[in-house]
């Protein structure tokens, strides 16, 4: 069975090279930054030997530290790129997980990354030199299973966040363990911002990687120094701990293999309806003045969309990646490079440009829809209206939300007009670009109940494209609304005025614009368009 899954593997990747060059620009850029790590990696080892073995093994679990958190986020964003050996694909064939896990495992250890991984920790046992063959021979053993370590963290994190986000109860309990989660990581960057970097390096950052040195995770890289002071004991226990973690990732990510051999594709409960929801609450919404007057199919759209954002997993996996940028440059980022309190405007800026730009493969998520808005007519302008008003209802409170929370904490009352107009031109902005970008350059996207954060097979190369042209258009359009907020914060308060003028003219102006265009695109391209996406 094993020759069979890495027969499947390896001609499934051939034939997708050579159907798709673009995936070889990738492999090949992969490679080439290996390589170029490989003598940095040398040289990081020499200069870790004349170090001190508490210090030597400080530096490797906290390398461990890092990568696992890599090689955690990683595929849960880009494990689309290699799919080939998806569970989910070999339900149909009435196999057990018993007989394919042997083939998956092998198959995941034959990868460029893990061979890498295992030349880079290898290099690294090197440092433990001075405490004899047996200080080797243990490292040895201990950077291999961290190896292991991290390919099945990462199976296991790329499989369970796709379960996650398909079932409501386990949104929900996992919105709670992020709200926990950060929670947790609340008082340490309230340290970092009061204490400094250095302050919390010099008094905190070693007690926590001692810690870390004896859990499961940095277990493999402290072995060795157990061996070089002849703790042979810590040795034991210390591979012990480190073979049972292997083991439990194994049999958790045999556990999900097992699920979805047997479980087909989420594709949503469903609900029995009496009425339309759809049409009645975007009546209803229009009968508050809630919005501006729109067409029928303009607010079914809209309120169709709505429905997605709040309830399909996809879009909610791009709803909540959209506020890692700025978390992590207001938790981290500023803290440790010790930036000024006028760099947080940045975060809500940031916000506004990830909501946008990231809406620029918008209409291929609508792709089982999409056939229907094409029969009902030359409609392309009510249904970009109806799905751009849907991001903006959600996006737009969320934008503002984090100005006053920034302007607030920074105390920078004057500069908050600024802010204020430059999120809402950057929105705007963004959002007409994405427009124009998801008719003109559409690749296919997740079909609902698909991995949510995952590509799909040939679309890297179209992806790359509509990535790059979306990027180089926002890059140059978004200095007209970005450059008078930063007058008003460098130079003069009063730029904040005009930076307020231009974003709130700018950026309605660009959405509206934008929306047009790729309207009158949508009906002459419809064709095009669902051979594209579908």
């Amino acid at each position: 069975m094993v020759a069979s899954v890495l027969a499947v593997k390896f001609r499934t990747q051939r034939h997708v090279l050579e159907r798709e060059r673009w995936r070889i620009l990738i492999v090949i850029g992969g490679a080439l930054w290996m390589l170029v790590l490989l003598p940095w990696t040398f040289w990081g080892a020499s200069a870790l030997t004349g170090e001190s073995s508490e210090f030597r093994q400080d530096v490797l679990v906290g390398v461990v530290l890092l990568l696992t958190l890599g090689w955690v986020s990683v595929p849960i964003l880009i494990t689309g790129l290699d799919d080939t050996l998806d569970p989910g694909r070999f339900a149909s064939f009435g196999v057990s997980a018993r007989r394919i896990m042997a083939g998956l495992t092998v198959a995941a250890l034959l990868t460029i990354p893990v061979a890498f991984f295992v030349v880079f920790f290898l290099i690294l046992t090197s440092v433990w030199r001075d405490g004899g063959a047996g200080a080797v021979t243990v490292a040895i053993a201990g950077a291999l299973l961290t190896v292991l370590s991290l390919v099945f963290v990462a199976r296991v994190a790329a499989m369970w966040s796709t379960r996650v986000l398909a079932s409501r109860l386990a949104r929900g309990a996992a919105i709670a363990m992020i709200a926990v989660g950060l929670a947790l990581v609340a008082p340490l960057a309230w340290v970092l911002f009061s204490d400094g970097l250095d302050a919390v390096l010099e008094n905190y950052l070693v007690v926590f990687l001692d810690q870390a040195a004896v859990t499961p995770l940095g277990a493999g890289m402290s072995a060795p120094n157990a061996a070089a002071a002849g703790d042979w004991w810590g040795v034991a226990w210390r591979l012990g701990e480190q073979v049972l973690w292997v083991l439990v990732l194994w049999g958790a990510w045999r556990a999900n293999v097992t699920h979805a051999l047997v479980h087909p594709k989420f594709r949503g409960a469903g609900t029995r309806r009496r009425e339309d929801t759809i049409i009645a609450s975007a009546q209803r919404s229009r009968i508050r003045g809630v919005l501006p007057p729109m067409s029928v199919a303009a607010t079914a759209v809209r309120s169709r969309l709505l429905r997605y954002w709040f309830s399909d997993p996809r879009y909610l996996a791009n709803m909540m990646g959209v506020f890692v940028f700025p978390v992590v440059f207001i938790a981290l980022v500023m803290p440790v490079t010790g930036l000024d309190v006028r760099w947080s405007f940045a975060a809500p800026v940031l916000l506004a440009a990830s909501i946008g730009w990231g809406r620029h493969n918008d209409v291929a998520y609508d792709s089982s829809a999409l056939w229907l808005d094409v029969v009902s007519g030359r409609i392309g302008t009510d249904v970009l209206r109806g799905r751009m008003s849907a991001i903006v209802a959600w996006a737009l409170p969320a934008t503002l939300v984090a100005c006053a929370a920034i302007v607030m904490w920074s105390g920078l009352w004057h500069i908050a007009p600024a802010l204020v107009g430059a999120c809402v031109g950057v929105l705007g902005l963004t959002l007409g670009v994405a427009a124009v970008s998801s008719v003109l350059f559409p690749y296919r996207a997740p079909a609902p109940g698909e991995n949510p954060l995952g590509a799909e097979v040939g679309s890297v190369g179209a992806g790359l494209v509509a990535q790059l042209v979306s990027s180089t258009a926002t890059v140059v359009l978004l200095p007209l609304v970005i450059v008078p907020l930063v007058l008003a914060l460098a130079v003069d308060p009063r730029w904040a005025w005009l930076a307020c003028a231009a974003g709130f003219a700018m950026g309605p102006i660009a959405y509206i614009a934008g929306v047009r265009v790729a309207g009158r695109a949508y009906d002459s391209r419809a064709g095009r368009l669902l051979a594209a996406v579908t």
